[in-house]
């Protein structure tokens, strides 16, 4: 289930971020190494009644700042953000993505800018609403 729901996050942030790889974290393919990518994690989801989940995704937007410049990973990190404005527009992304599953709401608990391991890092945590079926 986990990997349908990065699955679904990947077809919305692609739509917004077209010039970008994105990509879920349980991915079998080899990352490159200069790459600044978008990595979708979804570390949990949780039973909540009937058919409903909820579930906790990361994404994180990873930019070499020795290749590019840091007004394009503002630039990157403001179209990640945007990805989430238009809950209609994320609904229909994610379900015609995701399988059997359906999005019934997000929330973006949290966007934080950092340095990790000498590259700029933009994430983006979200709690969304999950129907099987």
């Amino acid at each position: 289930m986990n990997a349908d729901i990065e699955r679904g996050f990947v077809a919305v942030i692609q739509a917004a971020m077209p010039n970008h790889e994105v990509r879920e974290a349980t991915s079998s393919k080899p990352l490159r190494g200069d790459a600044h990518l978008v990595i979708v994690e979804c570390p949990e989801s949780e039973h909540m009644a009937g058919p409903l989940y909820r579930a906790t995704v990361r994404a994180w937007l990873t930019t070499n700042p020795h290749d590019l410049s840091e007004a394009y990973h503002g630039t990157a990190a403001g179209l990640l953000s945007k990805a989430f404005a238009d809950p209609g527009q994320v609904a229909s992304l994610f379900n015609a993505a995701a399988g059997t599953l359906c999005l019934q709401g997000i929330h973006v608990r949290s966007h934080t800018e950092d340095v990790v391991d000498d590259a700029w890092r933009a994430t983006v945590e979200i709690l969304a609403g999950i129907r099987l079926g």
